[in-house]
């Protein structure tokens, strides 16, 4: 009678040792992960900091041939021109005024560049004679850089708001209608032959075969222009603005503020990260199927 008693609690001494074994390689894993995921971090962390202090102590000794050591501007010197930007503004206006003005043009220039161009893009992708007469000319113009275009642009309208939503519009469409284009041309012809054999108007071919297969590639020209529009509204800044981005990197540069120019410009790349982050987030909510 006492064997039965023996042998279980055997058995559930050899599970509990077994959970024990179990639980500290567990455990080991977990310590060593987290030691190989601080190495990553800190790696890169080392790297930066120790830029930060050679900018900080050794630049301004004037190592650097050729540039005045006060025309670099320093790490603390940037931290304290944030902190007077954010408290007191730029110009008479306070720092959101200015990204909020950058962005309202930014975005009414791509808005109307991507409800303009993503239709006409479909179109022209859709009809191969109305692309071969109209194609040549956009695909000429979009090599050209924005800054070509503000000369033309400030004769044509002036100084005004208008001239530099304009900037802004011509170099987003471009994208956009040539982005389109190319999508429309890569949807397979087996999906054109199924419409014909169902009968599908021209309308609701390109509304529920064209577009949903083009949509990928178009949602890749829409994240590119709107980057490039984001980039491309500081040179539409410099059409007389008196309040954005681009207007305070370049009023600081004209009385060498250096280290207002370094916010400004840090501040363009967060809103450029964040923008391009919203846009993976919409891309991945509304193609979902993309990729499975």
């Amino acid at each position: 009678m006492d064997a039965v008693p023996v042998a279980t609690r055997t058995f559930r001494t050899g599970v509990g040792q077994a959970r024990v074994v179990l639980c500290g390689a567990a455990q080991g894993l977990r310590v060593s992960a987290m030691r190989a995921l601080a190495w990553r971090a800190l790696s890169p962390l080392s790297v930066v900091a120790l830029a930060l202090l050679v900018w900080e102590y050794v630049i301004p000794l004037g190592i650097v041939p050729g540039v005045r050591a006060e025309y670099l501007g320093t790490p603390s010197g940037i931290a304290a021109a944030a902190a007077e930007l954010w408290q007191k503004g730029y110009g008479g206006h306070e720092l959101f005024a200015h990204v909020r003005a950058s962005l309202f043009r930014t975005a009414t220039g791509f808005a109307v560049a991507a409800c303009i161009g993503v239709p006409l893009g479909i179109v022209l992708g859709y009809h191969p004679r109305a692309g071969a007469f109209l194609l040549p000319i956009f695909g000429f113009l979009r090599p050209i850089p924005a800054l070509a275009f503000i000369p033309i642009v400030v004769i044509w309208f002036g100084i005004g708001e208008f001239a530099k939503v304009f900037v802004i519009f011509m170099t987003a469409f471009l994208y956009v209608l040539l982005g389109s284009v190319s999508g429309v041309r890569s949807v397979p012809h087996d999906y054109f032959r199924l419409s014909r054999n169902y009968h599908l108007s021209t309308f609701t071919t390109l509304f529920r075969v064209v577009l949903p297969a083009a949509m990928p590639e178009i949602f890749v020209s829409l994240r590119t222009a709107m980057a490039l529009s984001w980039a491309v509204v500081v040179a539409s800044e410099l059409i007389a603005a008196q309040v954005g981005l681009g207007y305070l990197i370049q009023s600081a540069s004209q009385v060498y503020a250096i280290n207002k120019v370094y916010v400004g410009v840090a501040l363009i790349g967060l809103v450029g990260v964040s923008i391009d982050v919203v846009f993976l987030m919409i891309e991945r909510r509304m193609l979902h199927w993309v990729g499975r």
